[in-house]
């Protein structure tokens, strides 16, 4: 029997001269509400919504999460609609501060967190970030998921070893301010068909009326499947990028030229040689 899953990912307003930190929220959780009111099984938010256009005390600082109004409206949306949503923030736990993205169920519960686990220059810098260590797959009602964050994109490793342990589904909140739309998307999609996986890519956009210039975010919030194609791209505007998907879809290929044809996934799994693969332990 298929497993149809509507996945939904929100492409806010990116916060900036124009858009203030309070009118980026509010422009995330109203698609967010778009996305639940359309049937979505589940939504993902880009990465730090919660402080996105703050003052760099408010980064150093962030209230916990049970006392932040943007976790309870998500997950008051969350518990209303019966939806997934994964929420990007910037979190602190005892004396460390994380990159974290936190998934609320469709009762509104929390039930897992990513932390991302490779930090650009300036989050370990400038704001102290603590990495994470761990790659967790979450099993969900529809199938597993796993969730990396934007500079972890930059890592081959961090899909493999999210696909490895079952993930079926990797969601990608990011920024990655400097790349261009093509190298993205030719990361996106090298990253989902190395790995037989679909990829949900979310990330800030900008507003009909503004115009876009180099330098700017380029927006690509984007639904990609494991063969690499494209299935719904936000571009470079704000709005929602939204896709049913069916996890049972036969995932086959050939195995190599004039090989047999079978299942991509069980093919990379047999044919890896990780005992070659020690050079990767080497620092």
């Amino acid at each position: 029997m298929p497993r149809k899953v509507h996945i939904a990912a929100v492409q806010p307003l990116a916060a900036g001269s124009t858009t203030s930190h309070d009118s980026m929220v509010q422009s995330g959780l109203a698609l967010l509400k778009t996305a639940a009111e359309s049937g979505a099984d589940i939504v993902c938010l880009p990465e730090y919504f919660n402080v996105m256009g703050l003052a760099d005390e408010a980064w150093r600082q962030p209230p916990p999460i049970d006392d932040n109004p943007v976790w309870r409206e998500v997950v008051d949306l969350a518990s209303r609609f019966g939806v997934y949503v994964i929420l990007p923030v910037l979190e602190r736990r005892a004396s460390a501060l994380y990159n974290t993205a936190l998934i609320a169920d469709r009762s509104g519960c929390l039930v897992g967190r990513y932390d991302k686990t490779h930090l650009t220059a300036n989050e370990r810098a400038k704001y102290g970030i603590t990495p994470g260590d761990t790659y967790p797959v979450f099993e969900l009602d529809f199938g597993n998921v796993g969730i990396m964050t934007c500079y972890d994109g930059h890592f081959p490793e961090v899909s493999r070893i999210l696909a490895l342990q079952g993930a079926e589904i990797i969601f990608f909140p990011s920024l990655q301010r400097h790349l261009t739309a093509s190298l993205l998307e030719a990361q996106l999609r090298t990253r989902a068909v190395d790995n037989c996986v679909y990829l949900v890519r979310s990330s800030y956009g900008y507003a009909d009326d503004e115009a876009w210039v180099p330098g700017m975010m380029v927006g690509k919030s984007c639904i990609v499947d494991f063969e690499g194609t494209i299935l719904a791209d936000a571009g470079p505007r704000s709005g929602v990028c939204a896709q049913v998907i069916d996890l049972d879809r036969p995932r086959t290929k050939e195995r190599s030229f004039g090989g047999e044809i079978g299942d991509a996934a069980a093919f990379m799994r047999q044919d890896r040689r990780p005992q070659t693969y020690r050079r990767l332990m080497d620092s």
